[in-house]
């Protein structure tokens, strides 16, 4: 009896832990900036049609061979289980390139299908460099590194239905995982 007594002690202390650490570094949401870009297709994009659905908003160039196909993989892994959850009409996948100069949408295009990105439910975005750069800025990204070529950190952020920004991933790890949380999530009241 004793030892079943601890065994719920343990689950409560456990499941408070995770209410807890759910909240730990989710800051107030912020609007998402207000944008427009073109997609891989070289159809216009603006941050407004976003509303009404959940986005996921990450950042690559296609010439990167650093962090972006490690993102886009694990994006890729996203896209699938939300698919599977029969989600994919809540969520709305973007991916901003940083290097404009370069990503325009044929190559976008190429980049999508080279890592199995469903573009029914995905747009891969490019524009004008100054605008591109503006959006990537306001979204919280630096964009080149010292030698001043195309760079970046890990960034993605989660956008709810409202056009808010709800959380920031800065590691791949689990992302896909952490996505469909969040989808689950924004069906409870107070998150959509």
């Amino acid at each position: 009896m004793r030892g079943s007594a601890i065994f719920r002690q343990r689950i409560v202390v456990t499941a408070a832990s995770i209410v807890l650490l759910a909240g730990c570094g989710r800051a107030a949401p912020q609007p998402l900036p207000s944008f427009t870009l073109n997609n891989q297709s070289g159809r216009t994009i603006r941050a407004e049609e976003l509303r009404g659905r959940a986005a996921v908003i990450s950042f690559i160039f296609a010439t990167c061979y650093d962090v972006c196909p490690v993102v886009t993989a694990e994006l890729v892994q996203a896209q699938a289980k939300v698919r599977s959850a029969g989600m994919s009409s809540i969520v709305r996948f973007i991916s901003i390139t940083v290097d404009p100069e370069i990503d325009t949408p044929a190559v976008l295009q190429r980049y999508a299908t080279r890592f199995g990105a469903d573009t029914a439910t995905w747009d891969f975005l490019t524009g004008h460099p100054d605008e591109v750069r503006r959006v990537v800025r306001a979204m919280g990204l630096v964009i080149a590194d010292d030698r001043g070529r195309p760079g970046h950190g890990i960034l993605v952020l989660f956008v709810n239905s409202r056009g808010e920004v709800v959380h920031r991933y800065t590691d791949v790890e689990h992302l896909s995982t952490h996505i469909l949380d969040q989808l689950l999530g924004s069906r409870r009241p107070g998150l959509r």
